[in-house]
């Protein structure tokens, strides 16, 4: 028979053989994906099947803050980190399929040996040659092929692919925490630049009122007790300007960290003073079941547990024999002249079978483990799930309350301004001193210190909901 011939008819074989172990049987359970039941809607809030909370940032209206947020989509350090490990999980599940073909290698190699080989009945001319020391060139290529007949080269592809996929998730999961983050950030330096300007304000009143005290007591007035009551009070609320400024500085430098900057670029963005970013847009949310499909942390958890259900059937896997296919075809000549002479060409085709027939407790712990890990990974899921419903429901009803403290504080500060102009009205008619005017003035300030804080936490819970719904990035 000609070998090439034979030659391609093996060749056909081996990939005929290798086609039909693609098509095998793969052991070890089929991963479905569990079904939970949700509830029907949220107790805190409204539920339409055309939900508003997609792109939420821009109900802010704020240019500011949308450029904030671009920025960090290039820069933030903990999303390059995970882009970095996203293209590690994909060169792995790449890796993993790769194992289900042939692989083959192009070698090349040279030696020089000699043997001595006994003969009955003494020497020969034979054992004389066989002595002489000679050179081995050989070159050409090595190919195997593991059959997957039993699927567990698949499995631990689908695993790889799955565990890439998770990957992803936790991208979007740092994604949405990271810009998050920035928003609360850029809402508490507004609140920090507003509160540093009261305490200015207040700081201005303590020192017309200790002036006016002062003046008193020059013409004769037993107010001294009043000036050093002031002054303490104007020194004490001098601290609060100290505080406020470094809160502020505080808040920058948190916002370089997160856009992945050197400190000090957030405060050229920010140093324009403006007014907290809310938005009195009702909340409409999508139902539970379908904002559930948002959440990065209960996607994570769903493909982790589809990699431990594939894991499973690697492990089962290797109950079964591993069948390999080997070939080599080449050159070989002991002498380098000749090397490249195709008459001197070199063949060998082969197949191994192992089967760790004596590995049954390693093997049987191993797939105990892996179904432990399975367990853990649906428990784990079935965890996600809870915790998710239950953050939603918190910061819900978070933001729902914290809307209503700030609501009636907007009322205080209305009623308070109304009394600073009757304290006004009065001064101008004789009727008050200006000390009635600027104890009324700080009341004022005060309250609107208060109405500030509430405003931006408002603003900090409802990006909190928005949050925990999945971000909608």
């Amino acid at each position: 028979m000609n070998i090439y011939r034979y030659l391609g008819q093996c060749l056909a074989f081996t990939i005929l053989l290798g086609s039909l172990s693609l098509l095998g049987c793969m052991v070890g359970p089929d991963y479905k994906k569990p079904e939970l039941a949700a509830p029907q809607s949220w107790q805190a809030a409204p539920v339409s099947e055309k939900s508003n909370e997609q792109q939420w940032w821009q109900r802010f209206n704020d240019p500011i803050l949308n450029h904030l947020l671009e920025k960090a989509l290039l820069g933030n350090l903990d999303l390059k980190t995970a882009e970095a490990r996203i293209i590690e999980a994909r060169a792995l599940h790449a890796s993993a399929t790769a194992a289900l073909f042939p692989t083959g290698d192009l070698m090349a190699g040279a030696s020089r040996q000699g043997n001595t080989i006994g003969f009955p009945g003494g020497s020969s001319s034979i054992a004389q040659q066989v002595k002489q020391p000679f050179n081995m060139f050989k070159t050409g290529f090595d190919v195997s092929w593991e059959l997957d007949l039993f699927g567990g080269h698949r499995r631990s592809a689908e695993a790889a692919k799955a565990e890439f996929e998770a990957a992803n998730v936790t991208r979007d999961d740092i994604l949405i925490s990271t810009l998050a983050e920035i928003a609360k950030t850029y809402v508490e330096i507004r609140q920090y630049q507003r509160q540093l300007a009261i305490a200015q304000q207040i700081v201005d009143a303590d020192n017309k009122t200790t002036e006016l005290i002062q003046q008193r007591v020059a013409i004769g007035s037993n107010a001294g007790i009043d000036v050093t009551r002031t002054l303490a009070i104007l020194e004490q609320d001098q601290t609060q300007l100290a505080y406020f400024k470094n809160m502020l500085v505080q808040a920058e430098f948190r916002m370089d960290v997160l856009l992945g900057e050197k400190p000090g670029l957030s405060h050229t963005l920010v140093k324009e003073k403006t007014e907290i970013p809310s938005t009195d847009m009702a909340l409409i949310l999508a139902t539970p079941a379908v904002v559930m499909t948002h959440r990065p942390d209960i996607r994570h958890a769903e493909r982790m547990l589809a990699a431990a259900t594939a894991q499973q059937g690697v492990a089962t896997a290797k109950f079964y024999p591993d069948i390999s296919l080997t070939g080599f075809i080449g050159l070989f000549n002991t002498n380098a002249g000749n090397f490249l002479n195709v008459s001197s060409k070199s063949w060998s085709m082969g197949g191994n079978v192992l089967w760790p027939i004596l590995s049954y407790g390693t093997l049987s712990a191993n797939l105990h483990a892996a179904d432990a890990k399975q367990q853990a990974a649906m428990t784990q899921y079935q965890q996600a799930m809870i915790s998710a419903f239950s953050d939603v429901e918190r910061s819900l009803t978070a933001y729902s309350e914290q809307e209503k403290v700030w609501q009636s504080l907007e009322k205080s500060g209305k009623a308070n301004n109304h009394v600073v102009q009757i304290a006004q009205e009065r001064y101008v008619a004789g009727i008050s001193s200006l000390l009635d005017v600027l104890d009324a003035q700080r009341s004022l300030y005060n309250t609107q210190n208060q109405v500030t804080i509430a405003k931006a936490q408002t603003s900090i819970n409802l990006i909190s909901v928005y949050k925990s719904l999945g971000g909608s990035w």
